[in-house]
């Protein structure tokens, strides 16, 4: 069998991994976009592939990182299966949409900046709504820890990875010369310790793993509870200085966290009668997706909710689904917090409200996570006074602060765990490939991994580095 890197590799965006078995049948392990920082993002159509060709695509998560270009493969061609489990399924509807009315906006913007025909308007877009409906035809979802067979020499099953809700580690066991074999992805890992999100499931019995490496070269910084931390930010700014306290926050995952925590806060009485806005539709959708899904958090969201009746809502919390509740917002004077989408200040309605506070030196744009070279979010903590939105030039008067409670990733030490883990586990582990990280963060877990075992193979693949395994 071989794999082939072709997303992912050596930079955080776009996971696609192409598996070749021994019929020559061709599967993808997910099918993600890439924004890197310079990259043209209209590259992302140019697969080195027949879409056509491809069996099956197996997903891991919803992120459009690791989904977000499954409609471009169904435009070129692609009429196989997707699969993942169920909560993936209903996430990744929301991100597909979304995705594709983002595009068409983005592209009306510049057509019309650039005074472009439509023609030339159809070439920013990667696909539309109508592809995006038609491609989760295609999806068939399956449930963790259970064996589903592709062919006569590759079967698969998901375990949890903790990363999202519904967010899967796959396991592969294929046949080669009358030997059996197994490979895991783990997808993007989630820590042992978060908020709802049930914690990873290592992986056993591999003789090789792929695993990725975000926050390779991190130990996290915080030793606080997500509530203390988030308590202290809310004391500094909203409390003693009467500010608004803005938190951009991805629409899976980091915004329910966020929710949950402050809801957590206000059951303990430590939020008083501070008012709460929640300005994200998308992320309210995904909420809602949450609470159906409830019975795959973990045991201490399943057990709030059970008591309170509620997973996020709260009486302060005030959610912004109209310009009448947009204008109570904007209006009121008050101390407050915000959470709206999204993480790195990219799109969503937070670029809004962060131009909107960076002249006043009484709020604080909290940072929920990491945030990719490029991004606005990256430029606010780079700290250089001013900030560049929508091609204007902003002075930063106002507090940058980053916290990492929320990471939906493990450290360094937890990647070194979750390695340990699956090695202790397999008896027969011959090699590890290093992906979803930057360079340095990849190398740097490559380095402390041949601490803990300098017999141990260790790659760190370029795109489109092509192995036979």
């Amino acid at each position: 069998m071989k794999i082939k890197f072709i997303g992912a590799a050596q930079q955080v965006t776009g996971s696609m991994y192409q598996i070749t078995d021994q019929d020559n049948k061709m599967y993808l392990v997910d099918c993600g976009l890439s924004y890197e920082k310079d990259q043209d993002y209209t590259e992302n159509r140019n697969f080195p592939f027949d879409p056509a060709q491809i069996e099956a695509v197996i997903l891991t998560h919803a992120h459009v990182d690791h989904s977000g270009n499954i409609p471009t493969l169904y435009a070129q061609g692609f009429r196989g299966r997707v699969f993942c489990t169920e909560p993936t399924f209903e996430i990744v509807k929301t991100l597909l949409l979304d995705s594709a009315h983002l595009q068409k906006s983005k592209a009306n913007r510049k057509a019309k900046k650039a005074k472009k025909n439509k023609g030339k308007m159809d070439d920013e877009i990667l696909y539309n709504v109508h592809e995006v409906t038609e491609s989760f035809e295609l999806f068939v979802t399956l449930p963790f820890e259970k064996t589903f067979t592709l062919s006569s020499t590759l079967k698969f099953s998901f375990f949890e990875a903790g990363h999202i809700l519904g967010a899967a580690s796959i396991r592969f066991e294929y046949t080669q010369n009358k030997r059996t074999k197994s490979i895991g992805f783990t997808g993007d890992l989630g820590p042992n310790h978060t908020q709802i999100i049930v914690p990873p499931k290592p992986l056993k019995n591999l003789n090789y793993l792929v695993i990725e490496g975000t926050y390779g070269n991190r130990l996290k910084k915080s030793t606080n509870s997500p509530e203390d931390e988030l308590m202290l930010h809310i004391q500094k700014t909203c409390i003693d200085r009467g500010g608004r306290l803005v938190i951009p926050a991805f629409s899976v995952g980091r915004t329910q966290s966020i929710l949950f925590t402050l809801n957590r806060l206000y059951r303990e009485g430590r939020l008083g009668n501070l008012r709460v806005f929640t300005d994200s539709p998308l992320g309210m959708i995904n909420t809602d997706i949450h609470k159906h899904f409830r019975s795959f958090l973990n045991k201490k969201a399943i057990g709030f909710y059970e008591q309170f009746g509620s997973l996020f809502q709260f009486p302060n919390l005030y959610t912004v689904e109209d310009e009448e509740d947009k204008d109570e917002m904007d209006n009121y004077a008050g101390a407050s917090i915000l959470v709206s989408s999204a993480g790195m200040v990219v799109g969503g309605r937070v670029q809004q409200h962060v131009k909107s506070n960076l002249n006043k030196p009484q709020s604080k744009i909290l940072i929920a996570g990491f945030c990719a070279p490029g991004t606005l979010g990256r430029e606010l903590l780079d700290n250089k006074g001013k900030v560049w939105i929508k091609g204007k030039e902003h002075v930063v008067y106002c507090q940058i602060a980053q916290t990492d409670v929320f990471s939906a990733h493990p450290d360094l030490t937890g990647l070194i765990e979750y390695c340990h883990s699956v090695s202790s586990n397999s008896d027969e582990l011959e090699k590890i490939f290093l992906t979803h990280g930057e360079i340095d963060s990849l190398e740097n877990l490559k380095k402390e991994l041949h601490k803990k075992n300098r017999c141990l193979e260790i790659k760190t693949p370029y795109a489109h580095k092509e192995y036979d395994i």
